[in-house]
């Protein structure tokens, strides 16, 4: 059985056509498809669950405040979605086309709405001039007008889209995987030789008899879990299934050849994203230094991004130079154990590097509000080199002292 279906690539006259696809071809398809969805999706869902996690964190005349940008960003970006559905997204759509747009979507009682766009025309590139973006399209509604760049927010992931690339790299890697997966049911299948002699064979509407008989018999004893196989003068059954051992005997196959070559599409597609493949594959062993890892080079490198357009765009230089400002914030994605952490705790507090808010924010608890919280401290351990370099001084000139009276 085969049918048509509609290519989604035109021909070079730029007509479309169709091609015919069997139903193997079909289904083959589908499943290097779902292995290379669930690598990809894996990958995508890792990124947008960090960076969810984030807090954007908004200052003015360089002091943090919590108001309506900060709610914005970290709550309510738009009525439909809380903030962690619009950053999975914003991460979704900048992995998959390797940009994504932000635009505003109306203000409703001084309150500003911001979505992600499922469409736009690119814009032709004019280093003179901003670029304009038609055909923006948010869910079911396009909209009519032109968004200037100064209006949107505007995101690129690479110079050039990696997924390309991934994808080129699971085509020529599946036909392995398919090659595995014809050896194991070639291996745990049925196969079975059938002897026949020449007086049966002889006969005549033979081969019509031995058809039926392959299809009445025989192939219901190898599908059933238990039947009786009849054997008649003239015909010998052998099974010849499996690989032969150095013993003689079958030797089986399983599944973690397929799952190593599985395992390796998971590998090399987290190294496409900058993801350490140690969190991708579930392995405990490396992960606290592949955390490090994975936020320095995969996070935040997406988070400097967003941040510095939402700064030069929702702000602008003279707010920015008077301290008016939003950072993200990513030092809460790992997870803050108070317990395993008090040690650092003091010494972050005692050493008045930061105050007890600071330290109690970072641990995702909430602050205290209480002037003493927000001050700093340092313990009486600490002192310039100055100050505990002078006891030696003084030590020394009281002996000379001493020396002299002597005298």
């Amino acid at each position: 059985m085969a049918f048509h279906l509609f290519d989604i690539f035109r021909s070079k006259d730029g007509k479309q056509k169709t091609v015919e696809v069997s139903c193997k071809e079909l289904f083959e398809a589908a499943q290097e498809f779902q292995i290379r969805n669930l690598c990809f999706w894996i990958c995508v869902d890792m990124i947008a669950n960090a960076i969810g996690r984030c807090e954007f964190r908004t200052f003015r005349n360089n002091q943090e405040i919590q108001e309506r940008e900060y709610y914005l960003w970290n709550f309510e970006p738009n009525k439909n979605q809380n903030s962690t559905m619009f950053l999975h997204k914003l991460i979704s759509k900048l992995y998959e086309e390797n940009e994504a747009l932000i635009v505003s979507v109306g203000s409703r009682n001084g309150v500003e709405s911001l979505a992600v766009a499922d469409d736009w025309q690119e814009p032709q590139y004019w280093p003179d001039q901003q670029n304009q973006y038609t055909g923006v399209q948010v869910g079911e509604l396009i909209y009519n007008k032109t968004f200037r760049e100064k209006d949107v927010l505007h995101l690129k992931l690479n110079h050039c889209n990696i997924k390309t690339v991934i994808d080129g790299m699971y085509r020529s890697y599946y036909q392995l995987i398919h090659t595995a997966m014809k050896n194991y049911q070639w291996e745990n299948g049925q196969h079975w030789k059938v002897h026949v002699a020449q007086l049966a064979s002889g006969e005549d509407g033979w081969a019509e008899k031995f058809q039926k008989m392959i299809e009445a018999q025989i192939k219901p004893f190898l599908e059933s879990n238990g039947a009786v196989l009849p054997e008649f003068d003239g015909y010998e059954y052998t099974n010849v299934g499996g690989t032969r051992t150095s013993t003689g005997g079958t030797r089986t196959s399983d599944t973690r050849d397929i799952r190593a070559l599985v395992e390796d599409i998971f590998d090399f597609t987290a190294r496409g994203f900058l993801i350490p493949a140690v969190l991708v594959n579930g392995k405990v062993e490396g992960t606290a230094d592949a955390n490090k890892r994975f936020l320095t080079n995969c996070i935040d490198p997406i988070c400097d991004q967003l941040q510095e357009e939402i700064v030069r765009k929702r702000y602008s230089y003279e707010e920015w130079n008077a301290g008016n400002f939003l950072r993200i914030d990513s030092s809460s994605i790992i997870h803050f154990d108070l317990f395993e952490n008090a040690a650092n705790v003091e010494k972050l507090v005692g050493s008045g590097a930061y105050t007890i808010n600071d330290v109690r924010r970072a641990a995702n608890q909430s602050t205290i509000a209480e002037p003493w919280a927000d001050e700093h401290f340092m313990t009486l351990n600490i002192s310039q080199m100055s100050q505990s370099a002078r006891p030696l001084d003084v030590q020394k000139g009281g002996n000379d002292d001493e020396k002299n009276v002597g005298n």
